[in-house]
């Protein structure tokens, strides 16, 4: 076939599918758009943060009580006219802050939904869930066990005739929400270790080799938050670390089993023999050998059977310099 009469019925062909196409229409929002739906759902956020911090407003003294229960009595001060009132707004605001996390997660994930996919709006939905859980399981454990050790030995370990402690109601409050909120990102750990692994695959076995050093940072941290020379204090506060470090641990095998599931074949094939390469490697640099370059293994690609596949893949890949070509040779 004539090469000329080839271009014309390939031109005809793209214009027969730019007809029957839709038109395409250009649904990205201007910017004032994002900046006032931006505006419209930090309103929402603000109203629900103002209505929750009156409700704490109202619960004051309840709320004050249940602060103050792990000092076991300890007296506290403010050095200013205004140091109480700055305590109850503070508390009141705090609480309204804790209750509006819902909404202001909600909020930015609407807000953010045009950018995301179904699969990553479930994923980041699941997450949110099990960090809000183990943020309050975190919290719970901090308020319950370990915050009252850590006010039993700081307030009264460096005490004598002429030295005895006087605080204040805002540093008490300073120390007991970083505590807490310290507390609650220890427990995020599972969840750290299952994105890490999201992104990029980590063996199980790595994990067992860290251990042990995954058992020292457990009682570091446990000896910040719990300053004791007590070891059953800080067994209190490690074990739950490493609880955790296990739970991610299980966490991630099942994450990399369900994975392999919906490998193909010749994927699952490239990945043993990238395991076996990297074995390999550990053994020759633990016997101070160099190893021997490896072939690269490629995907096998299936053949095209019929000659009319062949055709049609080669007029599509055709560059139009070598059609140009082809048209002057047949010319002359």
């Amino acid at each position: 076939m004539d090469p000329r009469i080839k271009t014309k019925k390939m031109k005809k062909r793209k214009q027969h599918l730019t007809r029957t196409l839709p038109p395409k229409t250009d649904e990205r929002l201007p910017f004032l758009e994002h900046l006032y739906e931006l505006r419209r759902r930090l309103f929402y956020v603000a109203a629900v943060l103002v209505a929750f911090s009156a409700v704490g407003y109202f619960i004051q003294q309840h709320l004050v009580n249940f602060l103050l229960k792990p000092s076991h009595g300890q007296q506290f001060i403010y050095t200013s006219p205004l140091g109480g009132l700055n305590f109850l707004f503070q508390i009141c605001i705090y609480f309204g802050l804790l209750f509006s996390i819902p909404m202001i997660v909600y909020q930015l994930f609407k807000y953010m939904e045009p950018l995301t996919s179904h699969e990553s709006k479930t994923m980041v939905f699941r997450y949110s869930v099990a960090s809000g859980i183990l943020a309050v399981l975190g919290g719970a454990f901090g308020y319950f066990m370990g915050l009252p050790v850590a006010l039993g030995f700081l307030g009264h370990q460096f005490t004598t005739a002429q030295i005895k402690p006087l605080l204040t109601i805002q540093e008490y409050m300073s120390f007991v929400t970083i505590y807490l909120l310290g507390s609650a990102l220890l427990f995020q750990l599972p969840l750290i270790i299952l994105f890490i692994n999201r992104i990029k695959p980590i063996n199980p076995k790595t994990l067992l080799r860290f251990e042990r050093y995954m058992l020292l940072v457990a009682f570091v941290a446990a000896a910040i938050m719990t300053p004791t020379t007590d070891i059953i204090d800080q067994l209190i506060f490690a074990v739950p670390i490493m609880v955790m470090y296990q739970v991610a641990l299980v966490l991630v095998y099942l994450q990399n089993k369900q994975r392999r599931r919906h490998y193909s074949p010749e994927v699952l094939r490239l990945m043993e023999h990238d395991a076996k390469v990297q074995r390999q490697r550990l053994q020759f640099q633990q016997a101070g050998r160099r190893p021997a370059p490896t072939p690269v293994i490629k995907p096998v690609a299936k053949p095209v059977t019929t000659m009319a596949a062949q055709q049609k893949i080669s007029d599509v890949l055709l560059p139009a310099d070598d059609i140009r070509n082809r048209m002057r040779l047949s010319a002359v």
